[in-house]
């Protein structure tokens, strides 16, 4: 595989900005989706009669078909490219939407929910990838930023509008699904009228009609052969378990500490809304060349803030949501941002690296919900599982005493 820096010069023009905006849009349809159960599980385990820990498994279901999707996901967009995926993506997770809101029993919805493990690859790892292809230098990692704070927008959506706003309108659970995939299927329509490929994908695909492309696809073996892109994927995997199997069930645990649904489900909201704030801020600062230093405060940070999440209350347990979820949000923008820096990867090579970065990730992510509920069910309590999340993320700080900065950014922009 050749060194993926060597990359064609970026077209730095207006349109930039334009395409950050749909993709912030469509992570923002990624998470009004995959966050649209989180505050309705009472009334879902009570109609379809559900325990624990089958709510568990269906939290985790996507999650777990993501991990066998990822990784052919990531190769086929570095083939076709962004547009064309991207809007298949889009229209995948709408119709799971759909599907969830008319299941009548677990199985039913058990699939409608794995559905969404065939589409959320596609906007998850084609995201970087566009950044990556129409950003360079610091522009590239203030992007990074930018357009994940479109799945913390659509989380605060969800968790605070649903029980208060939609719920009390509809009087149904199933309307409320209804209407977050109608709002997916709107974007997907944009981007569909909007989107368009970089100019460097164009010259690549004329390239290889032409037989002038020098450059082979990169195969998962060539991957897996970077050695320096391991530590990444190791905390990317303790993120997205943490990450996962906390907030799916964080409505739940503030129900248990006395709240009501409504309270819970704005409170749960707020580590999205600092998340915002964090995954820029930190992402900027970490691209001039700090990502060990803050990958390793991070874990850290996390780590004990999720511990206290779990015994505290009142004006302290606010301010610990609250930096938990400015830490938190910062991990995995701050990871693609390292893989996007590597010379071994780069733009060319992005989505083959993130499909494996999602599809080990992705294991966290089934294994968190489900190792959660499952502790409940065990315990009758979610400390448990929130103690063996917070000692998970410290234990991470290991691999991350492994991680490579490659310096501050020389390419323009």
């Amino acid at each position: 595989m050749t060194q993926g820096n060597e990359e064609r010069p970026v077209q730095e023009d207006r349109h930039h900005w334009g395409m950050l905006a749909l993709a912030w849009l469509l992570y923002f349809a990624f998470a009004i989706t995959s966050a649209s159960l989180f505050p309705l599980v009472t009334p879902v385990r009570e109609e379809l009669d559900l325990s624990y820990s089958q709510m568990g498994v269906i939290l985790g279901a996507w999650q777990l078909v993501y991990i066998g999707a990822a990784i052919p996901v990531g190769t086929m967009i570095d083939r076709i490219g962004t547009k064309r995926s991207l809007l298949f993506g889009a229209l995948i997770i709408a119709l799971s939407g759909f599907s969830r809101s008319i299941a009548p029993n677990f199985p039913v919805m058990l699939a409608a929910v794995a559905l969404f493990g065939l589409g959320g690859p596609i906007i998850s790892i084609g995201l970087p990838k566009l950044v990556a292809e129409w950003f360079t230098g610091k522009k590239r990692g203030l992007a990074s930023g930018i357009y994940v704070t479109g799945t913390h927008a659509g989380n605060v959506v969800v968790l605070a509008a649903t029980n208060s706003l939609l719920m009390p309108l509809t009087g149904s659970w199933r309307l409320t699904l209804q209407i977050y995939a109608a709002a997916v299927l709107i974007i997907a329509l944009l981007w569909f009228l909007l989107g368009k490929e970089s100019e460097d994908f164009k010259a690549q695909q004329k390239a290889r009609r032409d037989g002038t492309d020098v450059e082979k696809s990169a195969s998962i073996r060539d991957i897996i052969g970077v050695g320096a892109i391991w530590p990444v994927i190791i905390i990317g995997f303790s993120g997205f378990l943490a990450s996962h199997g906390f907030r799916s069930w964080l409505p739940q645990i503030f129900e248990a500490k006395g709240m009501s649904a409504s309270t819970a489900g704005f409170l749960a909201a707020v580590p999205a809304i600092t998340g915002m704030i964090g995954s820029i801020v930190i992402v900027r600062i970490a691209s001039e060349g700090y990502r060990k230093q803050m990958t390793i405060g991070l874990l850290l940070s996390v780590g004990l803030t999720i511990g206290l999440i779990g015994v505290l209350s009142g004006p302290w347990l606010v301010a610990t949501v609250m930096i938990q979820g400015f830490c938190a949000a910062a991990l995995m923008p701050l990871m693609m941002n390292t893989l996007m820096e590597m010379p071994e990867v780069g733009a060319r090579y992005l989505g083959a690296a993130a499909g494996l970065y999602f599809s080990i990730g992705e294991i966290g992510g089934f294994a968190g919900p489900t190792l959660v509920g499952f502790l409940a069910d065990w315990t009758g309590s979610f400390l448990a599982g929130i103690f063996a999340l917070s000692a998970i993320m410290w234990l991470m700080v290991i691999p991350a005493f492994s991680l490579k900065d490659h310096g501050r950014p020389t390419a323009p922009g």
